[in-house]
C-alpha cells in the first residue's frame, strides 16, 4: 500500500518534470519562428537589400528547424522512445551552424532557441536514462548535416 502511493507520487512528479522540456521546446520553436519573421521584416524594410536567395533560405531553415524540433520532444513526452530522443538530439545540433554563420545577424536569437532545445533534450535524456556521450555525437552529426545544407545553399546562391 505504501509503495503503491509512493509510485503514484513519483509518476505525478515525473509528469510535471516531463512538462518542463515540452514547454522549453515550445518556446524554442516560438523563438525560432518569431526571430526569423522579425529578421525578415527588418530586412524587407531596406529596399536595397536582397532577401532572396540569402538570407531568405537561411531564415526558412531556422524556422523549419525550430518548428520540427518541437515534434520529437512532444513524442518523447508521450512515450519513452530512444528513437525520438535521437531525433531530438539531431535537430538540436542543427542550430549550431546557424549560430556560427549568423553570428552578427541572427546568432543571438538562434542561441536563445538552441539553449532552450539543449536544456529540453538534456532533461529528456536524463529522464529516459539515455547516454549523454552518444547524445553529444548525435548533436555533432546534426550540426555537420545542417552545415552541409547551409554551404550548399550559399554556394547555389552565389551561382545565381
Amino acid at each position: 500500500m505504501i509503495n503503491n502511493q509512493a509510485d503514484k507520487k513519483d509518476d505525478q512528479q515525473g509528469s510535471w518534470v516531463d512538462i518542463i522540456p515540452l514547454v522549453l521546446s515550445f518556446f524554442g520553436a516560438m523563438v525560432s519562428f518569431s526571430g526569423a519573421i522579425l529578421t525578415y521584416l527588418t530586412q524587407a524594410q531596406n529596399p536595397k537589400a536582397s532577401l532572396w536567395p540569402l538570407p531568405g533560405l537561411v531564415l526558412i531553415d531556422w524556422v523549419l528547424i525550430g518548428l520540427v524540433g518541437f515534434i520529437p520532444t512532444y513524442y518523447c513526452f508521450r512515450r519513452i522512445s530512444t528513437k525520438w530522443l535521437h531525433v531530438a538530439w539531431l535537430i538540436t545540433g542543427t542550430f549550431i551552424p546557424l549560430i556560427i554563420l549568423g553570428a552578427f545577424s541572427i546568432g543571438a536569437g538562434v542561441l536563445i532557441a538552441f539553449i532552450m532545445f539543449v536544456v529540453s533534450t538534456i532533461m529528456i535524456t536524463i529522464r529516459q536514462r539515455g547516454k549523454l556521450l552518444a547524445s553529444f555525437g548525435l548533436l555533432m552529426v546534426g550540426s555537420i548535416c545542417n552545415l552541409g545544407v547551409l554551404l550548399i545553399l550559399i554556394t547555389l546562391s552565389y551561382q545565381s
